[in-house]
């Protein structure tokens, strides 16, 4: 039975404690899980159970609570947060009140918040400019109503799952148009303690640290210092103690963000600048016409946010060039796709899947996209390619168009290359409506066409790694190392490759040392010399682990790190330490096929079944171009149920002659099903290919590092005994 919030003083106990465990019940709402803390209270993902919906529950901290003014004003103010109705605010439902504890009700976010998103060298220029537009456009809505946030910075603004930005906790938030001067606009409060400041220092604006009295322009301050931040990958003011925080705030003028990294536009400085100076009087005097400076970006003609690989003209360079190679990554746009119905329902398909193919591809590190509302300026518009792409710095054009039939909608989609306007893809996807809504019917076409286009084996990747095929190898960099990891080493797990791909990355990394993805890539690189007994050195799965860590240490949201990192303890048989990493990287990017068959198969392997042959199926869906070694868990999930016709089926859809085990498997199904000749026939690929897998022992070495359940190891012996591989004598 779950615990519940009652009788006398529980409330108030909880209220202190802070911390509810699993199950627990708060009036109508399920605790979940804990979501993090802010000194604002805690936060829980819970489950509304009389809408039947998940939501994030804020607990006020206790003595927020039991002082009845601080308690009134807050209930007054988040009154009229709840009267913000904007896509780039999160929404309050609620405020209510269980036996003594004070909550909110909010909507819940799925995703990652900006802090987690922001890399040690700072974010593209587009995305830049998309989440600051977002922002403003969020603090225009408020500040319109009288509503200061006080507490603008990374952590708390979100970025969903489908790439949408969301601003969240209005803890200190202020309505400044029932403000004086003895109320909370100012920064330290009276009941404080001398020189204690409400918000987070290294985002607060002069007149905040300082205490005086705010209005609206101490958020553009903050958004100034998060655009910088977003920048360059680093904080515009720091010092060793408070006080020198404080100091460089009020006295110290950052430098350009254009010193600091020289492929940002100089207007995109001058916005920042003016964002973060130090008299209020001097900055952009409102979060709209922040927002419209963005938008001015954006549109000019020659375009200040001219890509790394585009020249001063707008052409995008030539595949071979050596700007090309400067910028070691080619850029796709995504234009508007094309309702060719005129039915809405098709119309707001076609709407949603330009911006959801556009977040879905930004979440691939080897891939640079332009940013939405550049693409936007050809809706509704024909244009060649070839044009489009040197207007937009794009290598790389997708274009799509949708109509609606008798209860279905037909996407179709094709990837084109800008610079010989030659076709490298097409696809069209036939989706009934049924009972689906029509985000679940997006969703289901996003998820399609990224994962086609944009996954290691993807068309995009096969195109990229086809233009740098001819190039040494040792003028490489890691960006083109981890192309030809993709586009070679995976697919077939050839061991010459194996040994090309691990030295010259390590080779690359030696340059360009804090390259997190190369990091990642090292690591899976390492992980197979202990797994595959792929070109061996000494203490492999160390080398793999401590490459993981230094990639999710450069990048937090890097997901090949954490699937690294998950691999590392899986070998280790740590899977207290595995599970949580697994997940983690599986959230990070749930499009990315290759990623998912490769931890679902590490989850299956653990003993949890189900789940890792779901999340491997999924991955098989996805992507139909995905490497054949995705079908050996199809393969030990239908053999495990002595399901040996199924197995053999799986095992043969793989297709990998390099690879031992794809041998073995088929191997052990032939010797369950009596199927000599077959079985036969599979060994003597074995003893051709890998001659060292004719013996058991060494067999076994390899399992008992793959597999955690040892029945699963007993059971596939006896089907290869059956099939006629014994151990030599």
């Amino acid at each position: 039975m779950s615990p519940t919030v009652s009788g006398k003083g529980a409330g108030l106990i909880i209220a202190l404690l802070m911390a509810f465990v699993t199950g627990t019940m708060l009036g109508l709402y399920e605790i979940r899980s804990s979501l993090g803390a802010g000194g604002m209270g805690e936060v829980y993902r819970a489950s509304d159970t009389k809408l039947g919906r998940d939501v994030a529950l804020k607990v006020l901290p206790a003595e927020m609570a039991r002082d009845a003014e601080r308690l009134l004003r807050f209930r007054r103010e988040a009154k009229t947060l709840a009267q913000l109705d904007h896509p780039n605010i999160v929404t309050i439902y609620s405020v209510e009140e269980c036996e003594g504890v004070h909550f909110l009700t909010m909507q819940l976010i799925e995703g990652l918040p900006l802090d987690q998103v922001i890399s040690q060298s700072g974010l593209p220029v587009d995305q830049i400019v998309e989440i600051a537009q977002a922002l403003a456009e969020a603090l225009a809505a408020a500040h319109e109503k009288g509503i200061v946030h006080r507490d603008m910075k990374p952590a708390n603004v979100m970025i969903s799952d489908r790439g949408r930005v969301k601003v969240l906790d209005f803890g200190l938030a202020k309505d400044i148009r029932e403000a004086n001067h003895g109320d909370a606009t100012r920064t330290s409060d009276a009941r404080m303690q001398v020189g204690a400041i409400m918000g987070t220092p290294p985002y607060m604006s002069p007149e905040q640290v300082s205490g005086r009295l705010l209005d609206h322009r101490t958020d553009i301050f903050s958004l100034g210092v998060m655009l910088h931040e977003m920048a360059t990958g680093k904080r515009p003011f720091t010092g060793l103690s408070s006080a020198e925080l404080i100091s460089a705030i009020l006295r110290d003028t950052p430098p350009s963000v254009t010193e600091l990294r020289a492929d940002l536009p100089s207007e995109l400085a001058r916005i920042i600048r003016r964002c973060m100076e130090k008299d209020p009087r001097d900055r952009l005097q409102t979060a709209r016409d922040v927002s419209n400076e963005f938008r001015d970006l954006v549109k000019q003609g020659s375009s200040p946010l001219s890509h790394v690989a585009a020249s001063n003209s707008g052409v995008a360079p030539a595949p071979d060039s050596s700007a090309a190679h400067a910028d070691e990554n080619f850029w796709i746009a995504v234009l508007p796709f094309r309702c060719l119905s005129g039915e809405a329902e098709a119309e707001r398909v076609t709407d949603g899947l330009t911006e959801d193919v556009t977040s879905g591809l930004s979440r691939f590190p080897y891939l640079r996209v332009v940013s939405h509302n550049s693409a936007m300026a050809y809706k509704g518009r024909s244009a060649d390619m070839r044009a489009v792409g040197r207007v937009l710095g794009a290598r790389y054009v997708l274009e799509g168009s949708a109509r609606q039939g008798a209860g279905a909608i037909r996407v179709s989609a094709q990837l084109v290359d800008a610079s010989t306007g030659a076709q490298l893809w097409v696809e069209t996807y036939n989706r009934e409506s049924g009972d689906a809504s029509l985000f679940q019917i997006q969703d289901d076409l996003t998820d399609r066409i990224v994962a086609t286009v944009a996954d290691s084996q993807g068309a995009l990747v096969r195109s990229m790694a086809a233009s740098i095929r001819q190039r040494p190898v040792e003028k490489l960099s890691v960006s083109e190392w981890i192309l030809r990891y993709h586009s070679g080493l995976i697919q077939q797990a050839a061991v010459a490759e194996h040994a090309v791909v691990r030295a010259g990355l390590e080779r690359a990394l030696e340059l360009e040392p804090n390259h997190a993805e190369g990091w990642a890539v090292v690591a899976d690189i390492y992980s197979w010399e202990y797994a595959l007994r792929m070109n061996p050195l000494p203490d492999s799965l160390e080398r793999a682990r401590r490459a993981a860590q230094r990639a999710v240490d450069l990048d937090p949201t890097s997901q090949m790190g954490w699937a690294g990192l998950a691999v590392a303890y899986f070998y280790a048989r740590d899977y207290t330490a595995f599970h949580p990493a697994a997940d983690r990287a599986v959230a990070l990017n749930p499009r990315r096929s290759t990623v998912l068959g490769y931890i679902g198969t590490f989850i299956f392997n653990a003993g949890e079944w189900e789940k890792g042959h779901k999340l491997v199926q999924r991955a098989i869906s996805l992507n139909p171009h995905h490497p054949g070694w995705f079908h050996f868990v199809p393969f030990l999930y239908h053999y495990r149920k002595n399901e040996y016709e199924k197995a053999l089926f799986a095992a043969k859809q793989a297709n990998m002659p390099q690879d031992p085990w794809n041998y073995l498997y088929i191997a052990a199904a032939c010797g369950q099903l009596d199927l000599k000749p077959e079985a036969a026939a599979a060994l003597s690929g074995l003893r051709q290919h890998s001659p060292a897998f004719l013996d058991l022992t060494v067999v076994r070495e390899d399992a008992e590092k793959w597999f955690a359940d040892k029945e699963l190891i007993d059971h596939l012996f006896g089907g290869l005994r059956k099939a006629g591989l014994e151990s030599p004598a």
